[in-house]
This record gives structure tokens, C-alpha cells and sequence, in this order.
């Protein structure tokens, strides 16, 4: 593994976002594809770190906690633990490549070594 990981669900406009990634509420309702099988697939994905804290629904009235937020791989593409939540409950954008990554792996993402250290592949968070 030597190129960068790629990101998604970064959301400029979520406590966990970069600022050069879309908004979450311009990616709602964007996905055309499977949304069982890509949400299943990004959720079971490898945790590169858990973080303790917190993450909620931005876009639900009272702001509903989801679960601990952590970062996920499949060694390609990283995102935060929300990300899968927001697949399911509200279709957001999924990278066509991404969609292609999972399918062509029958929708099981790759296991990793719980000692696999992902940190120079991460491209912000310095």
C-alpha cells in the first residue's frame, strides 16, 4: 500500500469534515445504486482508529446520536463511522468508484491485520 486513501463522507458542514469535501445535505438522495449492499459494506469495513467520541444524525430534528465515531478502509477509500449511517437512511452520494471497488468484491469488504497501520496513507488530519 503505497498511494493515499481516498475520502468520503468527510462532510465540510459535520464536526468530522474537511473543508474541501461536499456538504451532507448536498449529497442526500444522490445514490442510484444498492444501498443494502454498500451500507453493509462500508459499515463491516476494517476501524483504522476509534475515537470515543460521539457522532450524530446532522440532519435529523434533535440530532440523534449514531454511535462512537471511528475511521473505516477498505484500503482504497476511508471514511467515518456516520458515513454508512447516512448511505442507509439517506441515500447519500457513493463514489462510483467506490460502488465498482465493493461490487467487483462481492460486496465483503477485505480483512486486515488489527495491527495495520494505515497512518501515512490518510491525505489530512497532519
Amino acid at each position: 500500500m503505497t498511494e493515499k486513501l481516498r475520502p468520503v463522507g468527510f462532510y465540510s458542514d459535520t464536526d468530522e469534515g474537511e473543508p474541501d469535501q461536499p456538504t451532507l445535505e448536498s449529497s442526500r438522495g444522490q445514490l442510484l445504486g444498492p444501498v443494502g449492499e454498500i451500507a453493509s459494506y462500508l459499515q463491516n469495513s476494517h476501524h483504522i482508529a476509534i475515537s470515543g467520541s460521539g457522532v450524530y444524525d446532522e440532519l435529523a430534528p434533535g440530532r440523534p446520536l449514531i454511535g462512537e465515531l471511528s475511521i473505516q478502509t477498505d484500503g482504497v477509500w476511508f471514511w467515518p463511522s456516520s458515513y454508512p449511517y447516512y448511505v442507509a437512511k439517506y441515500r447519500v452520494e457513493v463514489p462510483e468508484g467506490l460502488l465498482e471497488l465493493a461490487r467487483s468484491r462481492e460486496w465483503i469488504p477485505p480483512k486486515f491485520p488489527d495491527d495495520s497501520d494505515f497512518d501515512d496513507l490518510i491525505p489530512f488530519g497532519d
